[in-house]
């Protein structure tokens, strides 16, 4: 009989993977499906499906109150072993459950995400230690001097994080790294798509404060101001849905 042992992802995240909206800290979920791919090779997330009495099926499950609720699971594609399932509320933007008749289908897009994260933290540990507000271990730790500090900048991970300047690069625009303009992207999509006049709110922000007078904005998303100047837009509308 052949035994499946569940990987133990616990202390895997690292400091450069976190980014914070608001005030909480984050990992995105495309870098959690990253990180689980990397160390939890043949695992993959899926939906429970529920089927209602006149046989339609749907992943979205009815609560007693009439909310919606997802259950989610991890199956190893080699083995075929299922994970423990795992109850996920469908909630809004003040999280908050949406009833049933309510929820759209950016409600259920961003729910199945998060509760990719929340599922892979209980199957596999993986950042707990956030879900648990517990320091990662990596910021305890002063970073190592080397001959290079007076030149190198640190890494921006997160599209609203200034980064330190230095000597040689004080002055200079600091750009924002690809990871950062990945999470922006995902974030102005959706707003495009569910939100079409906030979009153009922001998009005509942009191009005033930054003077561009193309029409579309993705192009001239280059440097660190411009994430957290796009960060903060979308923050507020966030804050205001």
């Amino acid at each position: 009989m052949t035994t499946t042992t569940l990987p133990n992802l616990a202390g895997v995240i690292k400091t450069t993977d976190i980014y914070k909206k608001m005030k909480f800290d984050y990992v995105a979920w495309a870098k959690t499906a990253q990180i689980l791919r990397e160390h939890a090779p043949g695992w993959q997330f899926c939906l429970d499906e529920f089927t209602s009495e006149n046989e339609l099926s749907s992943y979205i499950f009815k609560a007693p109150d009439g909310t919606g609720f997802l259950m989610g699971y991890f199956e190893n594609i080699d083995t075929g072993v299922k994970t423990n399932l795992f109850p996920f509320a469908i909630t809004d933007n003040a999280n908050r459950p949406i009833l049933l008749d309510k929820i759209s289908s950016v409600n259920f897009q961003n729910s199945h995400r998060r509760c990719l994260c929340a599922c892979a933290c209980f199957t596999f540990g993986l950042a707990y230690e956030l879900w648990a507000q517990i320091e990662i271990d990596e910021a305890k730790k002063p970073p190592e001097k080397t001959d290079d500090d007076h030149i190198v900048a640190s890494t921006l991970t997160r599209p609203n994080q200034k980064l330190e300047s230095t000597s040689v690069l004080e002055g200079l625009p600091t750009p924002i790294t690809k990871e950062a303009r990945e999470v922006l992207f995902e974030q102005l999509n959706a707003l495009s798509n569910f939100h079409p006049k906030k979009m153009k709110e922001v998009a005509d922000s942009f191009r005033k404060k930054f003077g561009i007078k193309d029409s579309k904005i993705v192009h001239h998303i280059t440097t660190a101001e411009h994430g957290e100047f796009l960060s903060l837009a979308i923050s507020k509308i966030d804050e205001s849905l």
